[in-house]
């Protein structure tokens, strides 16, 4: 009997796998022959595939122990150096109807809203598809706001990992991180980096306004009225509305 879902995973795999060799000979001048583009399609397929049998508790006991004093050490919003925009990003998912909010903002070494947004009109098969989204989402937006020399902030830390190649790749969300990895190498300084939730409520907030609106926003260094408490908190102001 045929397998519908495996039918999509296959059809999946290879168009990423064709966008994947686009983009290698686009930026890479790397040209392959269709028989290896062939062979990396299936032995993707095989390796997601692999992956899904394994015990997800066993899978989470092969990472790192990092996290946790990374978290400890650091559980405040920090200020980025002096010409650096901090971009924290973060994302709302549900998993009964598939829909997700992403939300993002961007501050100054002095802790100023620089610009932020939104969207919560997409859709994905995972949280962790969720996250990824969201940080994609904010760089194609620093893009639009002449942003390149940034830090890019996520309470999805094993995400973070494997951007950063500390973990292996998650191949049901390989395509939109090899997608980040495109977009951070048009950018003149791009570096990945764990925060704890509690660091990241700002861009928590954003997100969870942009997947109960259910469409986009985009908004300038004044910002929404709900940010500015977050804001102001984040760097100590006693200021509140």
């Amino acid at each position: 009997m045929i397998n519908a879902d495996d039918i999509c995973q296959d059809f999946a795999f290879g168009l990423w796998r064709l966008w994947k060799n686009r983009n290698d000979v686009v930026f890479k001048g790397i040209h392959r022959q269709p028989l290896d583009i062939l062979e990396a399609w299936r032995k993707s397929t095989s390796e997601y595939k692999d992956s899904l049998a394994r015990n997800a508790d066993d899978f989470s006991q092969r990472l790192p122990k990092t996290s946790k004093a990374t978290a400890l050490n650091c559980t405040k919003w920090q200020k980025p150096r002096f010409g650096t925009i901090k971009i924290n990003t973060d994302a709302a998912w549900c998993k009964d109807t598939m829909r997700m909010g992403v939300g993002w903002l961007g501050r100054d070494f002095a802790g100023l809203l620089q610009a932020a947004g939104g969207s919560g009109s997409g859709f994905c098969h995972s949280a962790a598809a969720a996250e990824a989204s969201a940080i994609r989402y904010a760089l194609l937006s620093c893009f639009d706001h002449g942003f390149d020399d940034i830090i890019i902030e996520s309470d999805a830390s094993t995400i973070i990992m494997m951007l950063k190649k500390e973990v292996l790749v998650d191949f049901s969300i390989e395509c939109i991180l090899s997608d980040i990895e495109v977009l951070a190498q048009k950018l003149r300084s791009v570096s990945f980096a764990f925060v704890p939730r509690k660091g990241n409520r700002a861009a928590h907030s954003v997100a969870k306004y942009a997947f109960k609106e259910g469409r986009s926003f985009s908004w300038d260094c004044i910002g929404p009225e709900f940010l500015f408490n977050l804001l102001a908190k984040d760097v100590n102001l006693s200021i509140r509305l």
